[in-house]
């Protein structure tokens, strides 16, 4: 049964249309009546009819105006439009704004309205066949995307011979074909900080927009199918054609470093990735898999944002670790931390992790021995006399558990220790409160620091401290903090080394659009300006 709401300022020509016919004998419901536009308007929000029979001219909110609200708020409901034998100009706009007829008020007849009625139902059937219909597509589609994908995590696994996978490839009109097949593995970097971003619905967007990306950006000559592990993993097949083939690995890198740009301009997000041998049959992409996957895991010692090639690796990567037992360098650090020398000390950490990167320690026992390292600085005897955490507010043993690369984890120890000198002292009582400020934003413009942050961490109330800061520095924390962020970050442009998102980074800003603006209102020009 449709359901009709009639809206007309006069209340005979409402009551005329309501004792017109039986309504419901047409199968028609009379959910309600309004006096005028906005409370037609406020009723077709809260009973969502099929239908609205409407005047034009009506007092608070006019016929035109309704169906322009009501056509946002309900795409699908129709419009049929009341009037006099003046008013043919505002019929031809209702029209226009998506009224599917008009009646003249003098002409209104139950056979006029029986044939409008007809016109209207069919129109509504058509809409609701169109919008079921959307909707099985798009259930088919995310249906089929899923099974394709427990498909290729089957094959991955090992659970299907070739035949099993090729007749099921086939039934599922995968994209590929058994030749000359490759797997490519692409992880968001530092995924820990990117889910902050996110709840469980928008990580769906996020997946989404990955999956997108990699759709329209991939040129129609590379046959493909993507799969997703996780919101931070992506797999992508791809088949390397005779025309690709003759290019082979550079065109490939190229099409990796096209992904991870793109994914860079649109999402700022940085992407790793992994690229496994070219095999022959859809089970040997079980190998192809594995070998990504060994590609991927050189980032932990190589850096994020690089494409790896497993072709690259080396054999040495997979040796255990060799020399002293973690207990043993724990044990020789916490000397070293009791000495009192925090440049040997620093020294001490710079040579334990230039031991891992040379022989390429298994990723989880490098990460072990960090957090052994970890624990004996804070049983350091100078470390007992204080409360020391980051200024992001996390441990240091939280922070080594989710940092993702080997010189992370050097950094995040690095820095540790670092803090442990600086509040044990010597100096430390004789600096004023601003200039320990100072000390720590010169240490750590790097990090997401703040006025409470520093505050927090030189035990002083952060209203003092700006006040102080002001009166000593002759400007506020936050404008010492940026002019210090943007002279280091001239330095990097100036050195080349770096993309501009990059520098971004390094210099604690990770929204580049935000770090080009405030560059520019500095310096003067932007910061691809001043590197030219």
């Amino acid at each position: 049964m449709l359901k009709l709401l009639i809206a007309d300022d006069e209340m005979l020509m409402r009551l005329a249309i309501r004792s017109l016919m039986n309504w419901k004998e047409r199968g028609i419901e009379i959910i309600g009546e309004a006096s005028n536009g906005k409370e037609a308007y406020d009723l077709a929000l809260s009973r969502e009819p099929d239908l609205i029979l409407t005047d034009i001219k009506m007092p608070v909110m006019d016929g035109l105006q309704l169906i322009r609200e009501v056509s946002k708020a309900l795409p699908s409901c129709k419009f049929v439009v009341l009037s006099n034998f003046d008013e043919f100009r505002y019929v031809r706009e209702a029209m226009q704004l998506g009224a599917i007829d008009y009646l003249i008020k003098s002409e209104v007849s139950p056979a006029v309205v029986d044939e409008l009625l007809k016109s209207v139902k069919q129109k509504v059937r058509e809409d609701k066949g169109r919008t079921r219909a959307l909707a099985f597509n798009s259930d088919y589609w995310q249906s089929l995307a899923h099974m394709k994908e427990n498909l290729f995590k089957d094959i991955i696994s090992g659970l299907l011979s070739e035949k099993e996978a090729r007749i099921q490839a086939k039934n599922l009109d995968v994209r590929i074909r058994p030749e000359r097949l490759t797997v490519v593995k692409l992880r968001i970097d530092d995924f820990h900080e990117v889910r902050k971003k996110y709840v469980e619905q928008d990580e769906k967007l996020l997946r989404f927009s990955i999956v997108n990306i990699l759709e329209e950006i991939i040129p129609g000559r590379w046959k493909k199918e993507i799969v997703i592990e996780n919101s931070a993993e992506y797999l992508l097949i791809v088949n390397l054609t005779e025309e690709i083939k003759v290019a082979g690995r550079e065109e490939l890198e190229q099409l990796c470093a096209s992904i991870r740009e793109t994914v860079k301009d649109f999402m700022n997000l940085s992407l790793s990735i992994g690229i496994g041998p070219v095999v022959f049959s859809l089970r040997e992409l079980r190998t192809a898999y594995r070998k990504a996957d060994r590609a991927m895991r050189r980032r932990f010692f190589e850096g994020t944002g690089h494409i790896l090639f497993d072709e690259d690796s080396l054999p040495e990567y997979e040796n255990k670790l060799s020399g002293d037992l973690p207990e043993e360098k724990a044990y020789a650090f916490l000397n070293v931390l009791e000495e009192g020398d925090e440049v040997k000390a620093i020294g001490f950490l710079d040579r334990f992790r230039d031991g891992f990167a040379y022989c390429r320690t298994d990723e989880r026992v490098v990460r072990e021995a960090y957090i052994r390292l970890a624990e004996a600085a804070c049983a350091c005897q100078s470390y007992r006399n204080h409360t020391l955490i980051s200024s992001s507010g996390a441990s240091p043993f939280e922070a080594l558990l989710l940092e993702e690369t080997l010189e992370g984890l050097h950094h995040v120890l690095t820095s540790f220790t670092r803090r442990i000198f600086l509040a044990e002292g010597g100096h430390e009582e004789q600096l004023s409160y601003a200039e320990r400020a100072v000390q720590m934003i010169q240490r750590y413009y790097a990090e997401d620091i703040s006025l409470q942050s520093v505050a927090s961490q030189i035990n002083v109330n952060p209203s003092y401290l700006s006040r102080v800061f002001k009166q000593e520095k002759g400007e506020n924390f936050i404008s010492y903090l940026t002019r210090v962020r943007i002279e280091r970050a001239k330095v990097f442009l100036e050195s080349r080394k770096y993309k501009v998102y990059e520098v971004a980074d390094k210099v604690g800003y990770h929204n580049y659009t935000y770090f080009s603006k405030i560059f520019k209102k500095i310096v003067g020009v932007s910061p691809e300006e001043f590197r030219r």
